[in-house]
């Protein structure tokens, strides 16, 4: 029997809509969902056609998995890289693939609707090229998101109101040969990104909206992809894409007016102002200010002599922990989608699945997991707290 599933990762494995599907076969999308679903079996000239589009032998489509292989999905990864990967970048692919497996199973095990994206609302805007195309879907997105023009408060939950899941894993320490992130679309899970938690939180940022852009501009014509140091034009337009969704060309010039900024900046503590703003990388920052003209080539090489963090608190700047020092273990729990640690929190609590297993297949420990889907009520009041409430409702009311 031909597997639903199998068709569905087939079609994932090619970067195809059902709609592509349907028409290419020569019947409805409702078909095509049909056949996913399992609910109706393609015809011997059906299953055919399937083969071909899907560059598999009859034979194998037939005796597809009904659920997507992790590591065929990781493999799939790899391939969408032309370099090599390190071991450690390919490891963390297998998680992220593992996870997402893991996820989609759960959720039909609960009945819980993940809400994942598996067609871009961009469809007709596939393979977009160049710098002005970039700043122009930029501001199209933030427009959906309603972002206006000031700093993105958070990329990761950005991307999840897209329905895009985004995951942690470590991708390798070197750049050069790891990876900072990467795009799968997954046949349960839809969109979802993996970012390498080894990089600083500024960078993750800029990975994560880097990879926003292949989700919603290249998926139709690519359902996974890997970035790393290697560069192509769909690398570049999804670096354009990320920079003008962070920094945004008209709130940064309203930023630099309200703050008497000038148009050439030459003082450090102006691009600190910027970059703390805008919540983005210092090294992304003075990139963004070189691509605006903003700063000359000298300064930007004087600029990277400049101590970021030791001169934003003489500024009198609030800092991060982690702007300290990379904590890896920060990321044990953090690194999993916040719908996910919902999810995980339903399923326990409706006895769906034990602690102990969800703590085997996360790589936490029983405490972590209880910790995750415990509801536990405060002994005593929060009496600052509530009188700061009553203090809203005698104001409001």
């Amino acid at each position: 029997m031909v597997e639903g599933n199998g068709l569905a990762l087939s079609r994932a494995e090619v970067g195809l809509s059902q709609n592509d599907v349907a028409r290419f076969v020569g019947v409805d999308r409702a078909m095509v969902s049909y056949w996913e679903s399992g609910r109706r079996r393609p015809n011997a000239r059906q299953l055919a056609a399937l083969a071909r589009l899907y560059r598999l032998d009859p034979e194998q489509l037939l005796h597809r998995r009904e659920r997507s292989d992790p590591d065929a999905l990781a493999e799939m990864l790899y391939r969408a890289e032309n370099e090599d990967l390190d071991p450690q970048a390919r490891l963390g692919m297998r998680d992220f693939t593992r996870f997402l497996d893991f996820y989609a199973d759960l959720a039909d095990q609960a009945g819980f609707d993940i809400q994942g994206c598996k067609h871009s609302p961009f469809w007709s805007m596939q393979n977009p090229q160049g710098k002005e195309d970039a700043r122009r879907l930029a501001e199209e997105v933030r427009s959906r998101l309603r972002l206006g023009l000031g700093p993105v408060p958070d990329a990761d939950h950005a991307a999840e109101m897209m329905g895009i899941t985004v995951f942690r894993a470590a991708l390798g320490e070197d750049l050069r040969t790891g990876a900072s992130g990467g795009f799968l679309n997954h046949p349960g899970v839809g969109f979802a990104i993996v970012v390498n938690k080894s990089m600083t939180p500024g960078r993750q940022r800029f990975t994560v909206a880097h990879e926003i852009a292949h989700a919603l501009f290249h998926s139709k014509s690519q359902g996974a992809s890997v970035s790393t140091s290697h560069r192509n034009n769909r690398e570049r337009f999804a670096d354009a894409f990320a920079s003008e969704f962070l920094i945004p060309t008209e709130g940064l010039k309203r930023f630099t007016a309200a703050y008497n900024i000038g148009a050439q900046i030459s003082d450090p503590a102006d691009a600190i102002r910027i970059q703390r703003y805008f919540n983005t990388s210092w090294a992304m920052t003075q990139v963004r200010l070189l691509q605006m003209k903003m700063i000359t080539q000298e300064t930007y090489t004087d600029f990277r002599r400049v101590r970021p963090v030791l001169l934003a608190r003489s500024l009198g700047y609030d800092l991060a922990d982690n702007e300290y020092g990379r904590d890896e273990q920060a990321w044990r729990i953090a690194r999993f989608p916040r719908r996910f640690l919902r999810l995980v929190q339903i399923a326990v609590n409706s006895g769906e699945i034990s602690v102990p297993t969800v703590a085997s297949r996360m790589n936490l420990t029983v405490p972590e997991i209880t910790g995750i889907v415990s509801h536990e009520q405060a002994t005593e009041p929060d009496e600052e707290a509530q009188q700061e409430i009553e203090e809203y409702i005698n104001a409001f009311s």
